[in-house]
This record gives structure tokens, C-alpha cells and sequence, in this order.
């Protein structure tokens, strides 16, 4: 199941929409110690990183990854509760 869901994640990074491999994110938070999140959120953050030329407010801010370890901290506690 964990490999199931990285490979989803991976994958939804490079082709589907950002809701796909943040589901997928959340799944494997929820039921493991999930450092392939993290790796997921910079592979979403290198595949669409604006261009230099823009002059967007929260340009080269890797906010993907960022969210992606809030929520494996945050659900840390959940599964070390309900997962033992």
C-alpha cells in the first residue's frame, strides 16, 4: 500500500492535479512515517516552479514541501496514538 500510494504521488506530480498527490500525501501522513511525502512535495515544487522572469509574490518559496512537513508533524501524534 505504501509503495502503491508513492508511485501514485510521484506520478501525480508530474501529470495530474495537485489534489492527487496531496491526497496521496495525507494518506501515507496518516498511516506511516511518511518521508516519501516530503520527497513528493520538492518533486511537485521542482516540476512547477514558476519561471525567473516572473514577479510572482511567493516566487522560489518551496511551499508544497513545506505544507508536506507540517503534515507529517502534525499527524505524528495521531498514528503514534491509533497505530501502535
Amino acid at each position: 500500500m505504501r509503495l502503491i500510494l508513492t508511485i501514485i504521488g510521484a506520478l501525480g506530480a508530474l501529470v495530474a492535479p495537485p489534489w492527487v498527490p496531496a491526497v496521496c500525501i495525507v494518506f501515507l501522513a496518516i498511516r506511516y512515517r511518511a518521508w516519501e511525502a516530503i520527497v513528493i512535495g520538492l518533486l511537485i515544487d521542482l516540476t512547477w516552479q514558476p519561471a525567473a522572469d516572473t514577479a510572482a509574490l511567493l516566487h522560489g518559496l518551496p511551499l508544497f514541501t513545506l505544507a508536506c512537513i507540517v503534515v507529517v508533524w502534525a499527524f505524528e501524534p495521531l498514528r503514534s496514538q491509533f497505530l501502535r
